[in-house]
């Protein structure tokens, strides 16, 4: 794109947006160097990776970027063998470390998902070794580890253990009687890099030692101990080497960084095209901006867009299309009405989509890939040139009229004016009609009544013009497409103030130009479109309200769907139950109807059958509401009415231990833990019939305690399997599940003999060693 038409358009305002989002030094170079592409692959891969990053930012809670510098320097340092300096290596680590965590950021879940984002950062290269022998060296103060050589180690063990030597000839130099007395202070401190003590100056002679430095009133000197000459002299030398180390260390890291040079300076170059990416998906969510959807038939189709560079709540959307049925749009309207803004707009969001940039308009906005924009707007005047306001404005549309072809795109503002009336018009006619002969797409803005005809009698030329509020006498800002609008300068003139003689004189001249008749005619079409876009505002508000409705009555229905089926699976669990249920208490009855059958006559039998009847007549479906309180503490005693939520059953209690609680239900006695007792209501008092008596051995054998195990330890499989299948109907009668056979462990014979039994009945549904905090292999579970 030509550089004048990127600062008509104010793209480089754009670019500092952008640099202003982009998280490092390199990456804020790259935005403020950002130049739009005419390569429609190359448009649609920016746009793909700036959608990607667009989505990350808004679904996941990290990104890949992290802390990177600037080190391009540190690289031509380093390629010529220039030792580098603790904190070059320290953000050349930092920066390696991002690189890496930016080639693993996509593993794992987020593999595939952002696809062209994760295609880039697969090429960046880790540099595990240099990283980790970086991190090995410096701390993160950027000083030297001791650790960074097994020299540098010994050398400043070795310095420690001689300043330990020092300090203690000091003391007890501080500490003599006969040396205290010479010393200004008892400390000691440094000069030249030597331990020295303050001396008073009268005792310079008395006190064996080498004078380093005095005090500035020259009655402190500064002496080294004669004592101590040699171990400052063996710190001295350890220091020295100390420094060679150092030396030696940072010139062998330096030689590791120039042999990756070529593969870091890939990587920066990849990681700085990664926040570059994410710096125009950041600007993207701050302008509640979209992709634009590129047309490869020269389509522009803009959708409620909004200037970028104009304040969020001032700015006025405007929605425009270009060659879908007209080839050249001309707008019209008053002065200061949003005609430059309305193609400033269109030009902008063009240099911005095809830089890769999300452009602020609603969705299902379209955008072509043009060759090239051109643009004069506003006044060019060139006083070096010597030139007019309409002089510059030819001079610049010569430069590109023979060139410009159906993939570009004009955008003129103000075409024929800074010259006579008459001629201007002319000339305007002529540049668009030329425009319209050669297929070139243009956006014109004029105030000439012979634009606005000429719009109207040629195909493929379109009217429009910014709206004028009539009552306010302050233009909308609102682009419509279809008519042509008035400049309103006598509105504008009465709003600023123009005295009412001068305006009625100018009206007068104004109804006797020919063309008077067609600003009439203009004024009732903008009414009567007015009107229309009201009603299609108030049909379009009807079609959503509706919409909305229809999506409330969908959402509805698809409730009571799944509520009906919920109770229809519900209802169909219940059955089940029942159906179970009934199953167990008619296998009870049975049972204890075979137990008593042959004690009894005939009228006894007939009467047990009435009442087992009965009690199946007893049985009923669950009530929906199965809910129940815990039964309080104090509650827990004999006599009281209980719900057991374990069986799904209610009984009274007949003892209380201090762990367990004995329930009869009915012909059942259940022991539980007192956790599983709830309220329940006590159930009416039937009438007392007399039935026959049984015999005692029946009657006890009616009533019995259920539990949960059985121990056959020490017998035979033959003598355990009768007390196993007792065991076994009992509790499949009284509901209870699981169970635990206790047979040890041994042999194994037992536990093999008892799990054969088991795999024969059809009523266990599985079976299983217990866990080994309830006796592991020497203990079976089975579950009903």
């Amino acid at each position: 794109m030509e550089k004048d038409v990127l600062e008509i358009l104010e793209f480089d305002k754009i670019k500092k947006m952008l640099s202003d989002a982009a998280p490092s030094a390199l990456s804020k170079e790259e935005a403020l160097h950002l130049q739009p592409s005419f390569v429609p692959e190359v448009v649609a891969k920016l746009l793909t990776e700036t959608e990607e990053a667009y989505t990350l930012l808004q679904r996941e809670i990290t990104t890949p970027l992290g802390e990177t510098y600037d080190i391009r320097e540190i690289l031509k340092k380093a390629e010529k063998d220039s030792i580098l300096m603790p904190k070059e290596f320290l953000d050349l680590a930092s920066s390696l470390d991002t690189y890496k965590k930016m080639h693993h950021y996509f593993e794992g879940e987020r593999h595939l998902v952002y696809p062209e984002l994760e295609g880039i950062v697969s090429l960046i290269v880790p540099q595990d070794s240099l990283i980790g022998h970086i991190f090995q060296v410096f701390d993160e103060h950027g000083e030297i580890r001791d650790q960074a050589s097994l020299k540098l180690y010994r050398i400043r063990t070795q310095k420690e253990t001689v300043k330990a030597k020092i300090r203690r000839s000091f003391q007890r130099i501080i500490q003599d009687r006969d040396t205290a007395g010479y010393l200004q202070d008892s400390i000691i401190t440094q000069r030249n890099g030597r331990y020295v003590v303050p001396v008073k100056e009268e005792y310079r002679y008395k006190f064996s030692g080498i004078i380093h430095d005095r005090s500035s009133t020259g009655q402190t000197l500064f002496m080294e101990p004669m004592i101590s000459v040699q171990l400052n002299n063996d710190l001295a030398e350890l220091q020295s080497a100390e420094k060679q180390e150092i030396q030696e260390i940072l010139h062998r890291l330096t030689g590791e960084v120039k042999k990756s040079i070529s593969i870091i300076r890939d990587n920066c170059r990849i990681a700085t095209n990664i926040e570059f990416i994410f710096a125009r998906a950041r600007l993207a969510l701050s302008m509640r901006a979209v992709r634009a959807v590129i047309s490869g038939k020269g389509v522009l189709d803009l959708r409620k867009a909004r200037h970028p560079l104009i304040p969020s709540d001032r700015v006025v959307p405007v929605s425009m299309t270009l060659c879908k049925t007209f080839r050249i749009l001309i707008i019209t309207g008053s002065n200061a009405g949003g005609k430059t803004i309305a193609i400033k707009t269109a030009g902008l969001l063009a240099l911005m989509n095809q830089s890769g940039l999300f452009i602020p308009a609603e969705e299902g906005s379209v955008l072509p890939v043009y060759e090239h924009i051109y643009a004069i707007i506003g006044d060019e005047q060139s006083i070096q040139d010597n030139l007019s306001t309409f002089s510059s404005y030819i001079t610049q549309m010569v430069s590109f009229l023979p060139t410009a072809g159906s993939k570009d795109l004009v955008l003129l503002d103000e075409l024929g004016s800074g010259t006579d009336p008459i001629e201007g018009a002319a000339l305007a006619q002529a540049v668009t009609e030329y425009l319209q002969m050669h297929s070139v797409p243009a956006i014109i803005t004029s105030h000439f009544s012979e634009m606005k005809k000429l719009a109207y009698e040629t195909k493929g030329i379109e009217n429009a013009f910014v709206e004028f509020d009539e009552e306010t006498l302050a233009p909308t800002y609102r682009l419509i497409i279809g008519v042509a609008g008035n400049s309103n300068a006598f509105n504008i003139c009465r709003r600023f103030g123009m005295p009412d003689v001068i305006l009625g004189r100018a009206v007068m001249l104004k109804e006797s130009s020919p063309l008077h008749k067609m600003d009439e005619v203009m004024e009732k079409l903008n009414t009567q479109s007015r009107r229309m876009d009201e009603e299609k505002e108030e049909v379009d508000h009807q079609l959503q309200q509706a919409e909305k409705l229809h999506q409330q009555l969908t959402l509805e229905r698809d409730n009571l769907f799944r509520k009906k089926d919920s109770i229809l699976d519900k209802a169909r669990q219940e059955a089940e139950n029942m159906k179970r249920d009934l199953r167990v208490q008619s296998e009870s009855i049975i049972k204890e109807l075979k137990k008593n059958a042959a004690d009894l006559s005939r009228e006894q039998l007939g009467m047990r059958i009435s009442s087992v009847r009965g009690k199946i007549n007893q049985l009923s479906i669950p009530s929906k509401n199965n809910r129940h309180n815990p039964l309080p503490v104090d509650k827990i005693k004999t006599g009281q009415w209980v719900y057991i939520d374990t069986i799904d059953s209610e009984g009274v209690i007949v003892s209380v231990n201090r762990n367990a609680v004995s329930v009869e239900c009915g012909m059942l006695h259940v022991k539980v833990t007192r956790n599983h007792l709830f309220e329940a209501d006590k159930p009416l008092k039937a009438k007392k019939t007399i039935a026959p008596p049984l015999k005692s051995k029946h009657i006890a054998a009616s009533v019995e305690t259920i539990h949960t195990n059985l121990n056959i330890i020490g017998k035979t499989v033959d003598e355990a399997i009768p007390e196993v299948d007792r065991f076994l109907n009992d509790c499949f009668m009284a509901g209870i599940s699981p169970v635990q056979i206790i047979h040890g462990k041994g042999t194994g014979k037992l536990r093999r003999g008892i799990q054969d039994y088991l795999s024969s009945l059809n009523f266990v549904r599985e079976y299983h060693e217990a866990d080994p905090t309830n006796g592991g292999a020497g203990v079976t579970e089975v579950y009903f």
